[in-house]
């Protein structure tokens, strides 16, 4: 079966349709539903974040990508949650039902396909705002470092 490409959204950001966003991660970890992985890191990641920068983020998403996370909005008043890092991998680990251990794997794949969806300014934003257990794991992933096991 031949991969096809899809055209770029031509909104804000620089990523593509939902199909192409779920197809990065759904190759990367094929064991969880990649719709399930992109709500628990997307819902997990924007607690941790200002409202601000989550409405930025959302209006870098493609329409259905954003619907795809649509409960995971918030107002742009809203404060960051302050989750230390075990609340924050086992918010991802429950929601997947998924090892504990493997969190930063879903993390980091999650994360790279959010990259393709969000300009390299966004992502530094969002980078200023996370604390060090996340922003590691977020810029390895916008820098194509190699991935965790």
């Amino acid at each position: 079966m031949q991969e096809q490409e899809t055209q770029s959204w031509s909104g804000l950001g620089v990523g593509t349709d939902r199909e192409s966003f779920l197809s990065k991660i759904a190759q990367q970890i094929p064991e969880y539903d990649p719709a399930a992985a992109a709500e628990a890191v997307v819902c997990a990641l924007t607690e941790r974040l200002p409202g601000g920068i989550v409405q930025a983020l959302f209006e870098q998403l493609s329409p259905d990508v954003r619907e795809l996370v649509s409960r995971c909005q918030k107002s742009r008043d809203a404060r960051p949650e302050p989750l230390d890092k075990e609340d924050f991998y086992l918010h991802v680990a429950n929601h997947l039902n998924a090892e504990p251990e493997n969190v930063r794997l879903v993390l980091y794949c999650v994360f790279a396909a959010l990259h393709e969806q969000i300009t390299e300014a966004e992502s530094e934003k969002i980078a200023s705002q996370l604390p060090d257990y996340v922003k590691g794991t977020w810029l390895d992933s916008r820098r194509g470092m190699e991935r965790p096991y």
